[in-house]
């Protein structure tokens, strides 16, 4: 079978995705037995229609590459309301086992990278980025990113399906050009331009045709912990929403909700750790600590298998660092039931939650309306545009 970029597109796509969602597992795997009497009652928690989705910028009939005719090209939000946005080019790679020049910082061990073209002599993708990061993506600096997966061939797809994300190194198209600037070179239209990364080292990164090391940020980390954190903050109030509903029709016991939350909480974490195959012992948070081992001190030994790469654990690290603005709200949900008043019309204590804290992210943009318009250069084609890839949350 052919080795398509497509193919990394969709499932690492499919993984982000899919990763944004999983915090509402464990909400629904709460033992709703304790929360309702009776216990035939039980309601069922409907999943909430997901607002993350990846997709192709769309331009809507517009044959004026200067957007003079349209005012611009229509960039389509298709993902019910979802309200961040960010933009990923996805790159495919080549494995290499040999230095490319002398003046190459892979001319010293070890060599082995994977190489990745970011321009070339028929088009010029890369000046595209460039401009949706300096209209939209100027919000954040940061909002429109190369995703270069260390993904060689189908092999090794299907070898690290369901843990590709963790072998993708995202890159910023902004901090690839300030990165040129401090070297005192440009990226040029119609030329050619490789970004390479090391491995195993993937930290170990040069930009070519000029050969200059790349000592810019991996946006990773941030990426990770935004659409992690994006969706908690959502579906967590879609959970207390429908709690909420639930409890004034099923006499829902409001003290069995916190310990409800944390526990899912703690599982979630759980989740993490294993996803990312990291011990807890090599973070600083005590986030693990904190809401599972209270329950059984002796599951640590489940993750003494793990490796626990640096790399990972400083992706963790920024998820469980973006997570702890939640951990207020998730200890006390719910304002003191003694200063519940009045009582509701089945004659339980009227439920009042505590706000849930709003996130806000590093590389994600928001969005004020359901639609936009960005106007491209005249020495861009409609074809170029049409292969960028955007995802909402």
């Amino acid at each position: 079978m052919l080795f398509h970029e497509k193919s990394l597109e969709l499932n690492i796509t499919h993984e982000l995705l899919n990763l944004a969602d999983s915090w509402y597992w464990f909400l629904t795997d709460i033992p709703l037995w304790r929360y309702w009497r009776p216990r035939y009652r039980l309601p069922f928690l409907k999943y909430p229609k997901s607002t993350v989705g990846g997709f192709h910028i769309t331009t809507e009939g517009k044959t004026d590459p200067t957007g003079e005719s349209g005012g611009g090209y229509d960039v389509r939000i298709k993902s019910g309301i979802g309200n961040h946005l960010l933009f990923i080019q996805y790159k495919r790679g080549s494995y290499e086992t040999r230095t490319p020049d002398p003046n190459s910082i892979f001319n010293n061990p070890p060599v082995e990278h994977y190489k990745f073209e970011i321009n070339s002599t028929s088009t010029n993708q890369h000046f595209l980025l460039r401009e949706l990061a300096q209209n939209i993506g100027a919000q954040k600096h940061n909002a429109v990113v190369y995703a270069f997966p260390l993904i060689a061939d189908m092999d090794e797809l299907e070898r690290y399906a369901g843990k590709l994300i963790r072998r993708t190194k995202f890159i910023s198209i902004a901090e690839i050009d300030a990165q040129a600037t401090l070297n005192n070179v440009a990226i040029t239209r119609n030329q050619e331009h490789i970004f390479r990364v090391g491995s195993p080292n993937m930290n170990k990164c040069e930009v070519n045709f000029f050969f200059f090391a790349f000592k810019g940020q991996d946006r990773t980390p941030d990426l990770i912990a935004d659409i992690i954190s994006i969706r908690f903050q959502k579906i967590l109030a879609y959970f207390i929403t429908e709690i909420y509903k639930n409890y004034k029709e099923y006499r829902l016991n409001a003290d069995y909700v916190p310990e409800g939350i944390q526990r899912a909480f703690g599982e979630f974490i759980r989740f993490l750790l294993h996803y990312f195959e990291v011990s807890p012992n090599n973070l600083q948070s005590n986030l693990y600590q904190k809401y599972f081992t209270s329950y059984d001190e002796n599951l640590i030994d489940e993750f003494s298998p793990y490796e626990s790469i640096q790399r990972d654990i400083s992706i963790l690290s920024s998820v469980f660092n973006a997570l702890t603005i939640f951990t207020d709200f998730i200890d006390n949900p719910i304002k003191n039931l003694d200063e519940m008043s009045p009582k509701n019309s089945k004659g339980n204590e009227k439920i009042i939650f505590n706000k849930i804290p709003e996130y806000n992210p590093s590389l994600f943009i928001p969005l004020a309306s359901d639609g936009l318009s960005i106007p491209f250069s005249e020495e861009l084609s409609i074809d170029e545009i049409s292969k960028i890839m955007y995802m909402v949350v």
